[in-house]
């Protein structure tokens, strides 16, 4: 297995239990809007992306000369 394939995987997995987790409280609190349900889905599977990038991405040194640097 390559890089890239365990990224995916691990991917999909987060986005499996995610959903799950947000099915299992939009049925334990009787939430079932359409429109909500839809949001909730399609925010499970865009967070883990976004997480990664955040963290791939992220710079302690930047963040502090850029607020240094505002003042």
């Amino acid at each position: 297995m390559d890089f890239w394939t365990i990224v995916m995987a691990a991917y999909c997995l987060t986005t499996i239990m995610a959903i799950s987790l947000t099915y299992q409280e939009q049925k334990r609190r009787a939430q079932s809007t359409p429109v909500y349900m839809l949001i909730g889905y399609m925010l499970c599977m865009v967070w883990p992306a976004v997480a990664t990038v955040m963290v791939v991405l992220y710079r302690p040194g930047r963040a502090a000369s850029w607020t240094a640097s505002q003042d």
